[in-house]
């Protein structure tokens, strides 16, 4: 289970985490890179994020083999929505949003069947915080 927790904190830092540095960029690489989600954050910011999540998470009363599971779904998901800017996929940045947002269907639709209701409420008012905060950030909306 702790091995769990870690792997979820360390994929989360790593799926909102890492930068990219390129010289000499496209107009389209430029505008990637403004979209790229693992961007947004500073460190102490992704750190705070992380922590409110997992309070959030704790809430929930998730026994052991459900918050792994749980874990698991939300990581395989964020993992997805980390790759989204990558230069071999070459998405633009309404793409890329539009993307992000299916990610986040699915895994919300993944979510459903495993939860109870009020578990679920509970997770999508919590994970939409996080979407919104990346809305905001983009300027995306919804």
């Amino acid at each position: 289970m702790k091995k769990l927790q870690v792997l979820f904190i360390f994929g989360f830092l790593l799926a909102i985490g890492s930068v990219q540095s390129q010289n000499l960029q496209s107009e389209q690489q430029i505008r990637r890179q403004e979209a790229k989600v693992d961007t947004v954050y500073t460190v102490q910011e992704r750190a705070n994020m992380e922590y409110w999540f997992n309070e959030r998470v704790n809430e929930m009363a998730l026994n052991d083999e459900l918050r792994e599971q749980y874990d698991t779904i939300v990581f395989s998901y964020i993992y997805q929505m980390s790759r989204l800017n990558d230069a071999d996929k070459d998405y633009c940045v309404e793409e890329i949003h539009e993307r992000f947002d299916v990610i986040v269907d699915n895994m919300n639709a993944e979510l459903k069947q495993l939860l109870t209701n009020e578990q679920y409420i509970n997770h999508l008012e919590n994970f939409n915080e996080i979407v919104r905060s990346i809305d905001h950030k983009y300027g995306w909306g919804h």
